[in-house]
Formats: structure tokens, sequence, C-alpha cells
């Protein structure tokens, strides 16, 4: 009776441990098509204006259905800020690496200035067209979340300034954090027209 009893347990653990195996392929196997999806997706809209992506086009190239992408991501328009994010997030990481490494506020600046521009430079124009048009025309773009970590890292930078000297202690955080707030929205008036700026 007990080795009846250790056998049915046996085949259960077995069983169990094949149910599992297939979801973990499962889930890589996902992994692996939302990773594909997102690439394509971050190269279309390094060549292409987003009104003229189609989830079609990403699809093929991606070698999923259309079904896939929508399961994956409930619209077009989520699945290509969740690529802006994230490449955001990789440029954020650098941000707050050389803002919290030993380097003077000078350095620290000159170092984020000549990263930004290395960005700018990495990336295309129509790139850079898509991610200011989305910033303008999408309130839900840049959420609250987006604007507290921008906010952290511009006063990490200040309290690094001000350590230095190289900032005027008398302007408060929500002084500096304006200033940047204004020409933030300076930037969406010539998102759609950046002719305009010169």
């Amino acid at each position: 009776m007990i080795f009846k009893k250790i056998i049915i347990l046996v085949v259960i653990l077995l069983i169990a441990a094949a149910v599992i195996y297939q979801m973990n392929r499962a889930y890589e196997n996902k992994l692996d098509k939302m990773a594909k999806i997102e690439h394509v997706t971050f190269d279309l809209l390094s060549t292409l204006p987003i009104k003229k992506i189609a989830v079609t086009d990403i699809s093929k190239t991606a070698g999923v259905s259309k079904v896939t992408i929508f399961n994956y991501y409930e619209t077009k328009q989520a699945l290509i800020k969740k690529v802006i994010f994230d490449h955001f997030q990789t440029i954020y990481d650098q941000y707050e690496a050389i803002i919290q490494s030993d380097l003077s506020f000078e350095a620290a600046y000159r170092r984020l200035t000549q990263f930004e521009l290395a960005e700018m430079q990495k990336n295309s124009g129509t790139l850079n067209q898509n991610i200011m048009t989305l910033y303008a025309s999408d309130a839900s773009f840049y959420d609250q979340a987006a604007q507290d970590k921008s906010d952290q890292l511009i006063l990490a930078l200040v309290k690094k300034g001000r350590e230095d000297n190289f900032i005027n202690p008398h302007y408060n955080d929500e002084t500096i954090l304006s200033i940047f707030r204004i020409y933030n929205e300076g930037l969406k008036i010539f998102s759609d027209t950046p002719d305009k700026l010169f």
C-alpha cells in the first residue's frame, strides 16, 4: 500500500515537473517573441514616421502574427510607448550612473552633455521626431512616473552642483524644476514644426 502511494506521488511530481517545464518554455518563447517585436518596432521607429508604421509591417518583419502582437500589447500605441520607454530607461540608467559617480559636478555635467550628444547622433532624426511627436500629442506619453524619475535625476545633479558651489543654494528645488518644465513645454510647441525652432 505504501509502495503504491509512493509511486502515485512520484508520478504526480513528474507530471508537475513536466507542466512547469512546459510553462517555462512557453514563457521564454513569449519573451523571445516580445524582444523580436520590440526590436523590429524600434528599427521601424528609427526609419519611418509613426503614422506610416503598420502592425502588419511589424508582424511580418518580426515573424509573428498580428494576433500575437495584440495578445502581448493592447494597441500599436502601447507597443510603441513600451519600446520608447525601454529606450529611455537605458538612457536614464546611464544618467544615473554618471550623476551618482564620484565625478565633480562640472565633470559629471560635461559627461552628461557628451553622452546626450552621442545619443542624439546615434538615434536617427526620424526616431527623435517620433519621440517628440508622441510627447506633444499624447498627454499620457510622459506620465507622472516618468516626470518623477526625471525630477529625481535633475535634483541629484543639482545637489552635486550645490555641493561643488556651482549652483546657487538660494535657488530652491522647485524653482529649478520649474525652469526645466518650462523648457520641456517649449519643446512641445516646436515638435511638429522643428523648422520653426531656428
